[in-house]
């Protein structure tokens, strides 16, 4: 998208390898016509010096509240939070996804960002293994709890000569999405958003259900940065992980089965001006859940029946004005599943459909990232490439409501 108009960047930059690229980040802005403030850490100058962000950004860099080539009074920090219009930090490492989170500001940086209250945007950089435990994890959901931003990591060629998720973002995409998060503001305030996610379960008995591999990533991210972009959220979901059921503000509805989904969106649809179905729902459920537990005798043989529709139960009940967002998970994205898609928008009486290919095993199901072919009015098709989940998310609702 195009640069908005001049503002005023705070750039954070932490100890990784990916410290370099923020020289490159610092000059897009400058390009652009942004006055931008390095601040960096001191793990970062044993990978990119000082002089170098002064020299690209034509400021003098803050290293320390306490020295450093920095016109510091008592309240430096402060001074500098309430000048900033957007905080950037790129590279973001574990280290300090974790600090941040735990409100610890122990240097210049995490001062900066404690004190700082505008739009936030972290570009995290680390090792899979440490991107994927369960703190870090916990830290994000924290994070993304009280309104932060985050743009990848993507998956690739590590430094520590590994291969996964991890890699920082590019500047050219940080930069952009540095320019969204500054043009955005809150343009869906006022709006009532419901969304449905995750998988549903169809109990055999007791104790045994069948269900699927839907993590509730997608939905999870609509939800939030509906939410984030001023939406009141009512968010409908089946059993994920608990970082997956999670808003600052909205409501979050926990359910299993398919029939406990479409009786918890029922009360909110009414008043909602969007409707995003990314929940899988079972497509078959037994006639009745076997009371017990079934004993390992013989050939097990299941008979089910169709289960409930939910999207298409709540489709029939559209009003004027509305907008109902479905998504399909289809095995190709070739004419056989684009006539799929069709199919299903006009059947389930949808505005949009985010058709994904499920054979890919780098998108989709279970994972950080997204490619969806877009179908929208009068057959309209487009193609949104490979993004982080978050990124996808903000691109569909905007597409929604015509932002």
């Amino acid at each position: 998208m195009p640069s908005p108009a001049k503002s005023k960047i705070i750039l954070g930059v932490t100890g990784g390898i990916a410290a370099y690229k923020a020289c490159e980040l610092t000059r897009l802005f400058k390009k652009a016509g942004h006055e931008v403030r390095v601040v960096m850490t001191a793990a970062a100058e044993g990978f990119v010096g000082p002089l170098t962000f002064h020299t690209l950004s034509g400021a003098p860099v803050l290293r320390s509240l306490h020295e450093g080539g920095y016109d510091l009074s008592a309240t430096s920090h402060i001074d500098l939070a309430q000048w900033g219009d957007i905080l950037v930090v790129a590279p973001a490492t574990g280290n300090f996804l974790g600090k941040f989170a735990g409100g610890v500001a122990d240097d210049a940086l995490l001062t900066e960002a404690l004190a700082f209250t505008g739009p936030v945007l972290l570009a995290p950089a680390m090792n899979t293994r440490m991107w994927d435990a369960e703190a870090t994890q916990g830290n994000l959901e924290t994070l993304r709890a009280r309104g932060v931003r985050f743009i990848g990591p993507a998956s690739g060629d590590l430094a520590c000569g590994e291969v996964g998720e991890g890699k920082m973002s590019e500047p050219a995409e940080i930069a952009e999405a540095t320019y969204a998060l500054l043009a955005k503001g809150q343009p869906l305030k006022g709006k009532k958003v419901l969304v449905t996610s995750g998988p549903t379960r169809s109990y055999i008995d007791s104790v045994r259900f069948l269900t699927n591999r839907s993590s509730g990533r997608m939905g999870h991210a609509i939800a939030l940065t509906a939410e984030q972009m001023g939406a009141e959220v009512v968010l409908v979901t089946g059993p994920v992980e608990k970082r997956f059921a999670t808003l600052r503000r909205g409501k979050v509805v926990e359910v299993e089965t398919g029939d406990e989904m479409l009786a918890a969106c029922l009360p909110a649809l009414e008043s909602a001006h969007g409707v995003f179905a990314t929940a899988a729902v079972a497509d078959f459920k037994m006639p009745e859940v076997i009371l017990g537990k079934l004993r390992r005798e013989g050939t097990l043989n299941l008979s089910m029946v169709p289960s409930v529709d939910v999207l298409a139960e709540l489709g029939n009940r559209k009003s004027s004005g509305q907008v109902f967002f479905g998504f399909a998970a289809e095995a190709g994205e070739g004419e056989a599943e684009f006539a799929k898609a069709r199919d299903k928008m006009q059947r389930k009486n949808l505005d949009f459909l985010a058709l994904n290919n499920i054979s890919r095993k780098d998108i989709g199901f279970d994972v950080a990232e997204n490619e969806v072919h877009l179908f929208g009015a009068a057959g309209s098709v487009k193609k949104i490439d490979k993004v982080g989940k978050f990124q996808l998310a903000e691109a569909l609702l905007r597409e929604a409501f015509s932002l």
